[in-house]
């Protein structure tokens, strides 16, 4: 069989993935790109969400973590990852959450804050990162924007790495004009150009060694014949917090006591309002606006640009009942609850399939409900007529600021809540040695040679802001360093 060979093979073609092929490319490295998913044609841009799950989403969107409740956890699989199907978020890594994430672990001079935002400053160069203007806002971000105004809390535009956006509202799907500078439009040709290969639709099963040197990968393809890479210098492992993890279990490698381990999370909820003028959340940017007001509570509020097939679980009643409510769509805003989650789960290899297990603390839940108050709250400050707070056994509607007291004795139980996530992390957690994490403040794996894991799996815990910015920073800075 023939043997693919390079200096890196690079596993994943996401956030991390995209950035350390260029950043090695750049250095005159020869790279291959491994992406288990498909390349993105143009013909997959922008069918709607169903079609977009089904091709562009890791199992088809069914992908789940299992616990108290079963949470929907998002990824994309394709060239790109999950930075194709995202909403073009980009946060800066707050000096607060870098104490809380690398100095906790004693990785200040290894990676000090400063060298990340110097990184940082590039890679808002290169994806033309910016705050939303006003005529992207759109009828959703807008309404946000008044009701934070009225009650006096701390909001701002999002910033986006988009070009010359066209507020087609349609980012989860694979952003239709291609505006979005998602990482197969951007890192990833660059990188080719330079000289580097991608592979999509081959599937890194495991990590080859000579000892305990990684020398290449081996897996399978789509069609299920087999395929191995050789390295003549490394491998790096940025398939993200899932996939990751799994590579590394099915290779025999990393501290068995953390690989896989410290699943975290930033869980996600969201409340419907209804209002007397047509919102049509379909216009505008998909996420526009954001209120951070709340960040030292644990949570962040932000808008949330759905489909009329997604926005419909927000609001209540089946059959004739539910046909009723969904005419209100084009009256509708929706609005999310994004909370840094104490809660640790596991990620292991069942099968073809990863297992993932999760469950909020009651304090996590108590941000929940912290945060679904907030924003029934801020509904009403923006003018809604009706509130949706979509709470299990709670009040199906609000009418009324009035009647906000009733949202103060909702349910903690996770079953009763619409929770879904996308923002993964710590799975091949960083530490000083093995007995703390699974990858070294340099990102190599302890205990193997010649291996690296770049990817969310290797932030030491939940950020509390939206990650990509913060996974290509610190890949590119251990990228420079590896090459």
């Amino acid at each position: 069989m023939k043997r693919d060979l390079a200096d890196f093979v690079v596993v994943g073609s996401g956030a991390a993935g995209a950035t350390a092929a260029l950043v090695l490319a750049e250095a005159g490295r020869e790279v291959i790109v491994v992406e288990e998913g498909p390349a993105v044609r143009e013909e997959d841009r922008g069918l709607g969400a169903a079609e977009s799950f089904m091709r562009l989403f890791r199992d088809r969107g069914t992908q789940v973590a299992m616990g108290r409740s079963v949470i929907p956890v998002l990824q994309g699989r394709c060239v790109g990852g999950t930075t194709v199907v995202n909403g073009a978020i980009i946060w800066r890594l707050p000096s607060d959450a870098y104490d809380r994430s690398f100095r906790a672990i004693g990785a200040a001079d290894a990676i000090p804050h400063a060298a990340l935002e110097e990184r940082m400053d590039r890679i808002e160069r290169d994806l033309r990162v910016a705050p939303a203007p006003d005529r992207l806002l759109g009828g959703n971000g807008t309404l946000m924007k008044v009701g934070a105004a009225k009650l006096g809390w701390a909001g701002h535009a999002i910033r986006r790495n988009v070009l010359d956006c066209q507020g087609s509202g349609r980012c989860l799907e694979a952003c239709p004009t291609r505006r979005k500078q998602s990482m197969e439009v951007t890192y990833l040709p660059r990188a080719v150009g330079l000289g580097a290969r991608v592979l999509p639709d081959h599937e890194v099963r495991t990590v080859d060694l000579a000892g305990t040197r990684a020398t290449g990968v081996s897996g399978r393809r789509a069609d299920g014949s087999s395929f191995h890479v050789d390295a003549r210098l490394g491998v790096i492992l940025a398939a993200s917090a899932v996939q990751s993890p799994c590579i590394l279990s099915r290779s025999g490698l990393g501290a068995r006591d953390h690989v896989g381990k410290h699943f975290r999370l930033h869980p996600a909820t969201a409340v419907a309002g209804v209002y007397r003028d047509p919102v049509r959340l379909w216009e505008g940017a998909t996420q526009s606006y954001e209120i951070d007001e709340f960040r030292h509570e644990g949570f962040k509020l932000e808008v949330t640009g759905l489909p009329v097939e997604l926005a419909g679980v927000r609001l209540p009643g089946m059959g004739a009942a539910f046909q009723r409510s969904m005419a209100d769509y084009p009256h509708m805003a929706v609005w999310g609850l994004q909370i840094r989650a104490e809660a640790e789960g596991t990620v292991s290899r069942a099968g073809n399939r990863a297992n993932l297990t999760y469950t909020p603390t009651r304090d996590d839940m108590l941000r929940f409900r912290a945060g679904a108050r907030r924003l029934a709250e801020l509904h009403f400050a923006a003018g809604a007529l009706r509130v949706y707070p979509g709470v299990h056994g709670g009040p199906e509607v609000l009418t009324s600021p009035d009647q906000l007291g009733a949202l103060d004795a909702i349910s903690l139980d996770p079953r009763d809540w619409s929770i879904i996530s996308s923002h993964l992390f710590s799975t091949c957690r960083m530490g000083a040695d093995a007995r703390t994490g699974v990858v070294g403040f340099d990102g190599a794996v302890h205990g193997a040679s010649g291996l690296w894991v770049l990817d969310a799996s290797a932030l030491p815990t939940n950020l509390g802001v939206n990650p990509q910015h913060t996974i290509m920073a610190l890949a590119m800075l251990l990228a420079e360093r590896i090459a």
